[in-house]
Parts: C-alpha cells; sequence; structure tokens
C-alpha cells in the first residue's frame, strides 16, 4: 500500500516541472509570446486545523511550502504535526496539487482566492491517507483570513490511544490567517 503513495509522489515530482513550464500560442507565422498571467513563485504559510475522532478533538499545526506555477495551479507540500490530549501524536507531510483562482483589486489590497484539489499524506504509525481539500481566502489590506475543508481517506485501520478502532474517513476543518509570504 505505501509503495503506491511512492510511485504518486515520484509521478507528481516527475511531471510537475512541465506543468510549470509557460504557455507560448504559436500562430503560423509570429513568434511565440508568453499568456501565463503571473510568473512561478515559492510562497509559504502556516496554517491550523481541528477535528474530532471517537469523540476526542485535536488539532493540527501546518507549515506549507507552495509551488505557485501559474496562475491556476499550485502544488503544495506541508509538514504538519497533530496534537491532543486524548489522541496519539502523529506527524508527517501533506502533498496536495490544487487548483487555484484569484480576484484582487488593480493594488492587491482586496480580494479573495478559492482553491481546490486531491493530495497524499504520508505520516508516522501508518496513518497513510488520500485527500481532497478545498477551501476560500479573503484579503483585507495586508492581512488574509480563510477557512477550508479536508476530507480524508485512510489506506490502513487505525486506532485511538484506548486501541478502539478509528473510522477510515475523517473530515477537518482549517483556518488560514495571515497566510505567509513569498521566497
Amino acid at each position: 500500500m505505501f509503495s503506491r503513495f511512492l510511485i504518486i509522489l515520484l509521478a507528481l515530482v516527475v511531471v510537475s516541472p512541465t506543468w510549470a513550464q509557460k504557455k507560448y500560442p504559436y500562430s503560423f507565422p509570429t513568434t511565440p509570446t508568453p499568456v501565463s498571467t503571473s510568473d512561478s513563485k515559492v510562497t509559504y504559510d502556516l496554517s491550523a486545523s481541528f477535528g474530532e475522532q471517537n469523540g476526542s478533538q485535536y488539532q493540527e499545526i501546518n507549515l506549507g511550502l507552495n509551488w505557485v506555477m501559474n496562475s491556476f495551479l499550485n502544488w503544495r507540500n506541508s509538514l504538519f504535526t497533530r496534537l491532543g490530549s486524548a489522541v496519539e501524536n502523529v506527524s508527517g507531510l501533506d502533498s496536495s496539487l490544487r487548483v487555484q483562482t484569484t480576484s484582487m483589486t488593480d493594488d492587491n489590497a482586496f480580494g479573495f482566492h478559492a482553491f481546490l484539489g486531491p493530495g497524499v499524506r504520508i505520516a508516522s504509525q501508518n496513518w497513510n491517507a488520500a485527500f481532497g481539500e478545498a477551501g476560500l481566502i479573503f484579503k483585507l489590506g495586508g492581512i488574509q483570513l480563510g477557512a477550508g475543508i479536508k476530507s480524508l481517506q485512510y489506506f490502513e485501520t487505525r486506532t485511538d490511544k484506548n486501541k478502539d478502532p478509528l473510522p477510515k474517513n475523517e473530515q477537518q476543518v482549517f483556518v488560514i490567517l495571515s497566510g505567509g509570504g513569498t521566497l
């Protein structure tokens, strides 16, 4: 099961540089010109999420590194750690490919950013999962505030601290405050 994740992750690493290339329209006999509305860039963000498993609340802290390939595609890799008093502490990496859209004012001070996409979670204690996520972020001056939902489908049976079985699927709500920055 874990080997499938590695194959998917390897495919993303090998194929994604091709997606990052700028697109050029070719109309014979003119020369190519770029169509991309924004350049490729790397950004970072900090977010928090929360959820519940077997009646116990937990929180996750995420530090994300985003490769914004163009105005509509983002490859996000996020280190996370899950904490809670009655839950197993789990750490790992979430990797997702997000389709996104952004609408901002001319001075880039106000607007919104929406995203959705699939991903894979590689985690300690065999808490590996596939997930889908979607979110909406509002920009108000220098502050970014957003929220979203992540639906995880675990590959293996898990148990909580009391050795009670956990469901194969789980939903998390996450909150983004201040968004991060550009490298």
